[in-house]
């Protein structure tokens, strides 16, 4: 059997070594001829200069590469920095004193200025200064604190599901264009297979119809690979966007090489509750509402006001005099009593939306873990046992079609269910990168397995 060539090559998912791929080469560049120096001159004084803003991409669009952009360079991310770093702002804010008010008052008698003139006449300086009672405050700073680091885990929250989502397109892309690579090399075998069908058919050993059906074949296979050319785009304009690249042109990716650990239940509920950010999220509002509660009690304490003036009378005396005044919570059970009541309703409710929270992802994190498992052993049962053992059944088949020994029905068949395990594989090893990059903002960690380590 070839494939496609005159001995048998085993497919990259079987064969354990990877093809070598031709070395990147610089291009020559002709010699200028020594009788036109100057045209050269003139010429490259013409030509544009390279635009600064133009993307260098590697060769290979790797998924590190790839997830260190979307880090820098996607606006989602940058909007979430920005959100969090305004709400750093507020707990300064929050825990501030009240703005001093300063008053200034002049008196007079009469439609004249009678100031020094007339003992009622004077020029009078006051200010006033609010002070909330104490521990207020000191609460609304921590209220506030705990949205900022909310916001932070928000902000965590939103990198993490744009990297997994960057992940998710990149081994979408990748399963696309191995599929492709699968469709062209199954369809220079096919090629084969038709020509050794017509060779029968041509003396009289053979039907038309194993032509004709061979033919049928080639076309549904046409079609596969026209509906994964759109596949390809559309996944191509998707991660361009994630990764704000705009209309630069994607290199090829680095493909589906190797088949990644999938780490143990017990682990990952383990680095669940430490590292989630919706959890961690949860957590702060949680604790938010237990400082509103706390916040309300206060409220039923009255706040104060300290006051002090000078006034100056001109040729009399000088006057000054301090002043203090207090808020009477007079109808608290109207406010006071009622604000208790909404912190004590909303402190329950961040509680149960908390354990809401986490059972959610415990199931999720189940779900995933369930599907990465399957698409981990399905890869292994592909790549090990049904391609190997799909392509000695073609082998075989094409032999014995060959003499006679079988119709061309089992030689096509053979053919149609090796093609359909190879994109199995690739489908699988591509379900099994989802999962794990879907596992990620659940944990704490990015598609490779790494901790966040964003910027404060």
């Amino acid at each position: 059997m070839r494939w496609p060539g005159s001995t048998i090559d085993w497919p990259p998912e079987v064969a354990r070594s990877r093809s070598t791929r031709a070395p990147w080469r610089a291009l020559p560049i002709r010699a200028c001829p020594l009788r036109r120096p100057l045209a050269l001159v003139f010429a490259l004084l013409a030509a544009d200069p390279p635009s600064a803003a133009q993307e260098v991409l590697p060769p290979r669009l790797t998924l590190g590469w790839s997830l260190e952009r979307a880090r820098e360079r996607n606006p989602g991310v940058q909007a979430a920095q920005s959100r969090y770093l305004a709400m750093r702002e507020r707990p300064s804010q929050a825990g501030a004193l009240p703005d001093p008010s300063l008053g200034l008052r002049y008196h007079n008698e009469d439609w004249r200025t009678s100031f020094g003139d007339s003992e009622f006449s004077f020029f009078e300086v006051a200010a006033e200064q609010e002070v909330p009672f104490p521990g207020k405050l000191g609460l609304r700073e921590r209220i506030a604190l705990r949205e900022a680091e909310r916001e932070r885990a928000m902000r965590d929250m939103t990198l993490l599901m744009v990297l997994s989502e960057v992940a998710a397109t990149h081994a979408d892309l990748a399963v696309v264009e191995r599929s492709q690579e699968i469709l062209h090399e199954n369809g220079r075998v096919l090629d084969l297979i038709i020509a050794q069908a017509a060779a029968r058919y041509a003396v009289a050993e053979a039907a038309q119809q194993d032509v004709l059906r061979a033919t049928q074949e080639r076309g549904m296979l046409e079609e596969r690979l026209t509906m994964l050319t759109r596949r390809r785009a559309g996944l191509r304009a998707a991660l361009a966007a994630l990764l704000d690249l705009g209309e630069a042109a994607l290199p090829p990716t680095d493909g589906l090489d190797g088949v990644p650990e999938v780490a143990r239940l017990e682990e990952l509920e383990a680095r669940l509750g430490e590292g989630s950010p919706t959890l961690r999220a949860a957590r702060e509002e949680l604790l938010r509402a237990g400082d509103e509660l706390r916040l309300a009690h206060r409220e039923y304490f009255p706040d104060f006001a300290f006051m002090g003036a000078y006034t100056n009378k001109g040729q009399l005396l000088p006057e000054w005099e301090l002043g203090a005044r207090v808020t009477v919570p007079l109808y608290y059970w109207r406010k006071q009593r009622a604000a208790v009541a909404e912190a004590s309703h909303a402190e329950r409710a961040a509680e149960r939306t908390r354990r809401s929270t986490e059972l959610s992802l415990e199931a999720r994190l189940a779900d995933l873990h369930a599907m990465a498992v399957a698409s981990q052993r399905l890869v292994a049962l592909y790549g090990e046992a049904l391609i190997p053992q799909g392509l000695l059944t073609l082998e075989s088949a094409q032999a014995s079609y060959a003499v006679g020994e079988v119709d061309f029905l089992t030689t096509l068949t053979a053919w149609s269910a090796l093609l359909e395990y190879r994109l199995r594989h690739a489908e699988e090893g591509g379900n099994l990168r989802r999962a794990l990059a879907e596992i990620g903002p659940l944990v704490g960690e990015t598609p490779l397995g790494e901790p966040l380590g964003t910027p404060p």
